[in-house]
């Protein structure tokens, strides 16, 4: 058996303007208590460049207090080390305060919540010809219910049970409970999602080169680049 497994942000989604949205008002009202009245240019195109360090909802207001506190990060490795030093507990704190901004933007303005998270170009015909794919998975640090939203605005009914959520395991765990002895095809745009999964033979990894990925990623060889145009053959043989 084969399967295929698709992330969702900056694969087959563009969701970062909604990210930076629901993470602001999270990280600005929700935890500091501050009442927002203008969004400073600056901050939004930190976010914008620092965004493929982020492997999870939570990571998104460590990489604003990030930004506030003026430091620079030059690899996966100094993000990373700003997650070691705040601990466990407050990761966890912001994902919950990152999660309840986003479905409180849900609730209050579904419409331009479903605006600022399109699909990019052609991956609704890929979607709609995968639905009923028993073997083709989404995969995502996105909850799910936000998932489906998305998709049934583009009229793509993808059963619940097929969108899997990593919580506290790693995606490579998560493929490897699904695909038992079978392999897996895993498109990703966070190189160190790849990285790990990379470690079983039977999982084949792609980077999503028009994800959120860093310049630098598209010179490694370690994991084979994948282009746009590209996917919907590589999909081709699960519909």
């Amino acid at each position: 058996m084969r399967y295929l497994f698709l992330d969702f942000d900056g694969v087959l989604c563009d969701s970062i303007p909604e990210c930076f949205v629901s993470s602001y008002r999270a990280f600005r009202e929700l935890l500091l208590g501050e009442e927002i009245t203008s969004i400073p240019l600056r901050d939004k195109s930190m976010f914008y460049s620092y965004r493929p360090f982020i492997r999870t909802g939570e990571d998104y207001l460590l990489l604003h207090d990030i930004i506030r506190r003026g430091l620079c990060l030059s690899c996966q490795e100094d993000f990373d080390a700003e997650i070691r030093r705040v601990g466990e507990a407050v990761m966890a704190r912001n994902g919950r305060l990152f999660y309840q901004a986003r479905e409180e933007f849900l609730n209050r303005n579904r419409q331009l919540w479903l605006e600022l998270n399109p699909l990019f170009p052609g991956m609704a015909e890929i979607l709609t010809k995968t639905a009923g794919s028993k073997n083709v998975y989404i995969l995502s640090t996105k909850k799910p219910p936000f998932i489906r939203e998305i998709l049934l605005r583009h009229g793509i009914d993808w059963d619940l049970n097929r969108i899997l959520f990593p919580a506290e395991k790693t995606k490579k765990q998560i493929i490897e409970s699904v695909i038992g002895e079978g392999e897996a095809v895993f498109i990703d745009d966070q190189l160190d999602h790849l990285l790990v999964a990379a470690e079983n033979k039977k999982i084949s990894g792609h980077l999503a080169v028009w994800g959120y990925v860093k310049e630098d990623w598209l010179q490694q060889k370690a994991i084979p680049l994948l282009r746009m145009e590209e996917l919907g053959g590589l999909a081709g043989d699960f519909f």
